[in-house]
């Protein structure tokens, strides 16, 4: 632990971090109290750093107060979620269109590269999906990068809070990974014909996905996770 608190500035930003981090992953799930006590002891802190950590948690959103019961992560708010996949497919759309017109072979073979790290990762024994998260994330961003763009991409990754941890769920229940390969393909090989017709219906397509094949898990067995509409 000591080490670790040295990439910090001091104790409450590693536990604040840490718990961040954790709730993002779902190793905290949304719902799930959280007890001071229990948290001072895993970090062998007082609870003046906790109190902060959690203070700051609260701030964003990420933890809210329960009166007389302690603190307790979020719930997934599914319009927020919605809301945020229509964005990303409007923006997302626009960008891809503008990275067909300036895409070099140089920048092709980023997207070429990414496609292939995963297809190695599916292929490692116990690979976690964070980690599959994080290369899709990383392939997606090639044409925010390479179109100047990357301020809306890092707009898009901070709607954490809901989207974020929905998109790790949706990671986590994932059981065919082949199929989410087949298609970033699909979406290299429509860059590679410059097919924007064909990239819109794509990128919709694959964006939308998961809210589709995820309905039974959102209505039943993560129905938990979700605050309840109106």
């Amino acid at each position: 632990m000591e080490e670790k608190t040295k990439a910090y500035k001091n104790r409450g930003e590693l536990v604040f971090e840490t718990l961040k981090r954790e709730i993002l992953d779902l190793e905290l799930k949304p719902g799930q109290m959280i007890s001071e006590n229990e948290i001072c002891e895993r970090f062998g802190v007082s609870r003046t750093p906790v109190r902060e950590a959690v203070r700051r948690l609260q701030e964003q959103g990420f933890v809210i107060s329960v009166p007389y019961s302690g603190t307790q992560v979020t719930l997934l708010n599914l319009n927020n979620i919605k809301q945020m996949i229509y964005m990303r497919v409007a923006v997302e759309t626009m960008v891809m269109r503008d990275f067909v017109d300036i895409a070099t072979p140089l920048w092709m073979e980023e997207v070429r590269y990414m496609i292939r790290k995963q297809q190695a990762l599916i292929q490692e024994k116990g690979f976690e999906p964070e980690q599959f998260y994080r290369m899709d994330a990383e392939m997606h961003a090639i044409w925010f990068r390479a179109t100047d763009k990357m301020k809306l991409w890092d707009m898009i990754q901070a709607q954490q809070l809901h989207y974020t941890r929905f998109r790790m769920l949706d990671f986590v229940t994932e059981t065919d990974f082949t199929r989410i390969i087949r298609e970033h393909t699909e979406l290299f090989e429509l860059l590679e014909k410059k097919d924007i017709a064909g990239l819109e219906r794509s990128l919709k397509e694959h964006l939308y996905y998961s809210m589709k094949r995820m309905k039974h898990q959102i209505d039943v067995e993560y129905k938990d996770y979700f605050e309840q509409e109106e």
